[in-house]
């Protein structure tokens, strides 16, 4: 999509500009600190509980799972119960951090676990900035010496840091879009099956209700939700380019911004920002009570959508592909995300703990039923059909759209994570915050973000 920018009412100003900059970085200093901070705890943590392997009564080893599922999420009795049919002298402790899912609660969670000393066997985080900032703080182990078969040809992804590997990959998600299709079937719209941002925006428009009971859209509040033109680049598709340089001069950075703002101010038809962060809406309860007609996600949603004990739509869900930049782009690019499995370093049970590992990344995955597996030997159209059936309304699913979505979306290929990333992340999504809630314009925004990136890979370089 290529549009003019938006300039509103607040000019450029200098003066401004500098002291916003001095902010982040004063913001910056406090959570390198508190980073810091982790890591010494990290390393006291071993001067605390006891980390030695646990055995039971009647000889049982015991390993400690943490993850931020509930157990409903996981469908962790099926899980479990496949487990001890093939493992029955290895139980399973499982810690799941958040009552609701949330990643956010369960990170902060988990460091203060880990600070605390509490014995950590198999941890998984769900994203590359995340994995790579607890790797540098130390609470991964590495896996080499643990791996004895060819990974290349077992998994899909592969996530060494500085050439270790210290994560196996779980569940492989792609980002699509989802639509209530009752809507698109009152609308007169079809289920897009190649379409770009452009008549994203238009479906948005049409599929808002003229009194705003409901809207087009729903973005989330995350970072990743404001690099949408970005994700379309099969390269340099984040805050940083391959070589760690910066990437903020990418135009279609900009243009991400722009149709953000657009959606929101210009078409009043995704939900407005201010009452997502002052509400705390939650995407999922967004898209199923029907509050948006169409959510742009990644594919864990594949068994909500189906409908859980928790939740389920009342309407049917059709699912297309993450929307183009430009018509005449030949492949459909789309982010692709993972889960990662680790070990956490203070384990005293590794070769036990990568043994469940090995296991929930291939045969786990499809005992589960609710993911799409980043194990090379999984069959995809099958684990689809199996995600839904397993829902408690399956009918709901436009099945057809949902596995057309798959074959036809290519992952991009994204820049080596570093552990700063998640600081880059956390304050251009500051000044794009400023920007969404009409506080400052487009280009005090980008010019911020810009000066700002550069300082934090400059302090992180030297």
């Amino acid at each position: 999509m290529t549009s003019n920018s938006h300039t509103s009412a607040h000019p450029d100003n200098t003066a401004g500009q500098a002291s916003t900059i001095r902010t982040s970085l004063h913001r910056l200093s406090r959570r390198s600190a508190l980073l810091i901070f982790l890591c010494i705890m990290l390393v006291l943590a071993g001067c605390g509980k006891s980390q030695s392997a646990t055995t039971g009564a009647d000889g049982k080893k015991t390993i400690t799972f943490y993850t931020w599922y509930t157990k409903e999420q996981f469908n962790w009795d099926k899980v479990y119960a496949a487990w001890q049919k093939a493992h029955p002298d290895i139980d399973i402790q499982y810690v799941g951090l958040s009552t609701k899912g949330d990643t956010d609660e369960y990170i902060k969670k988990l460091d203060l676990a880990a600070g605390s000393g509490d014995n950590i066997d198999v941890v998984m985080v769900n994203n590359a900035m995340t994995y790579a900032q607890r790797v540098d703080m130390g609470m991964f182990a590495p896996l080499d010496d643990l791996i004895d078969f060819n990974y290349g040809d077992e998994y899909l992804a592969d996530f060494p840091v500085d050439n270790v590997r210290y994560a196996i990959p779980g569940k492989r998600s792609i980002t699509y879009v989802l639509l209530n299709k009752d809507r698109l079937d009152k609308a007169g719209l079809k289920v897009p099956t190649d379409w770009t941002w452009d008549e994203f925006r238009e479906y948005a428009k049409k599929l808002t209700a003229p009194d705003h009971s409901y809207y087009g859209v729903y973005f989330h509040t995350w970072a990743s939700q404001t690099l949408l033109e970005l994700l379309n680049q099969p390269e340099n598709n984040s805050y940083l380019k391959a070589d760690g340089t910066s990437n903020m001069d990418d135009p279609n950075l900009r243009n991400s911004f722009q149709l953000r703002y657009d959606a929101e101010h210009t078409d009043h038809s995704a939900v407005p920002y201010s009452d997502a962060i002052s509400q705390k809406l939650n995407y999922r309860d967004q898209f199923l009570s029907g509050a948006a007609s169409m959510l742009v996600m990644g594919s864990w949603m594949n068994s909500t959508i189906s409908g859980t004990a928790e939740s389920a739509p009342d309407f049917k869900v059709a699912v297309a592909p993450y929307p183009k930049n430009n018509a005449a782009d030949k492949t459909i690019y789309t982010s692709n995300d993972y889960d990662y499995y680790g070990i956490g370093a203070g384990s005293q049970q590794q070769d036990t703990a990568f043994q469940f590992i090995r296991w929930m990344t291939t045969e786990g995955l499809q005992a589960q039923g609710t993911d799409i597996s980043s194990w090379k030997k999984a069959d995809v159209s099958k684990e689809l059909e199996t995600i839904v059936n397993n829902g408690t309304h399956p009918e709901q699913v436009d099945l057809d759209s949902l596995t057309a979505t798959f074959k036809v979306s290519q992952g991009i290929n994204k820049p080596p994570a570093v552990p700063y990333l998640s600081e880059i992340e956390s304050e251009v999504n500051a000044e794009f915050e400023k920007y969404i809630l009409q506080k400052q314009d487009l280009n005090t925004t980008i010019t911020n973000s810009k000066a700002i990136v550069q300082q934090i890979i400059d302090a992180n370089r030297n």
